[in-house]
């Protein structure tokens, strides 16, 4: 399967104030927390970032004609935001209801929408245009949204979550995109390819490839299993 990427010379454009901005703020900060952050605390972090995202994934789960999924991530966040002290426990995941990411774009894709041309977004990075409309009904979904709105304190809260979602995102993943750099002879080219292959994982939500892709993806890389393992 080719990468559909019909404006190649401005993503690249794109890409490179990307890893510039990375280079001189995010990069740092992501080693920064790595050196100095207690692995408690970053165990916590990873936590309170998925439960940030439960809200969305327990609607995108019903939209996607899931109700059994929506009413475990509608659980996990009610337990992680209670019992879990805001999230930063993930005391559903030791009562065996297991954290699973829904988003629209996942959310369009099971209804057969194609992926569409590749595009990397500013500041956020890889993605397409099915995911890019993903990313705009998320964000106006989100209940998060609605509360920095209305709140000068829920925006500061919202606009805090967002800082530390980066930073916790961009720390789970420096082995693996160091490795890629000095691996691939186009940097780009590669991270456009990972993408896919990553958003078709989870659009799958882990199922095996079909026999078509196997081959195509066998050196399946998951930017959400990077950041699985961070928080182990």
């Amino acid at each position: 399967m080719s990468d559909f990427d019909p404006i190649e010379p401005v993503n690249r454009v794109v890409h490179g104030v990307n890893g510039a901005v990375d280079f001189m703020v995010l990069y740092p900060a992501a080693m920064w927390y790595r050196d100095i952050a207690p692995e408690p605390v970053k165990t916590s972090v990873a936590s309170f970032v998925r439960n940030l995202n439960e809200p969305l994934n327990s609607l995108n789960a019903l939209l996607q004609g899931d109700p059994d999924q929506a009413a475990a991530s509608f659980q996990r966040f009610i337990m992680n935001s209670t019992l879990g002290f805001l999230g930063f426990n993930d005391v559903a995941a030791d009562f065996g209801i297991p954290y699973r990411r829904e988003d629209f774009g996942q959310t369009l894709a099971h209804y057969g929408v194609g992926a569409g041309p590749y595009i990397v977004l500013p500041l956020i990075g890889p993605s397409n245009l099915r995911d890019s409309v993903g990313l705009g009904v998320d964000y106006v979904a989100n209940p998060l949204t609605w509360g920095a709105q209305n709140s000068d304190t829920a925006e500061a809260l919202y606009l805090g979550s967002i800082g530390v979602s980066a930073l916790h995102y961009r720390y789970a993943t420096v082995n693996q995109l160091n490795e890629l750099q000095k691996s691939s002879i186009d940097y780009y080219a590669a991270l456009r390819s990972l993408y896919r292959q990553q958003r078709n994982t989870l659009i799958r939500n882990g199922a095996p490839a079909p026999a078509s892709a196997v081959e195509d993806e066998s050196a399946e890389f998951s930017f959400d299993d990077a950041v699985e393992a961070a928080s182990q």
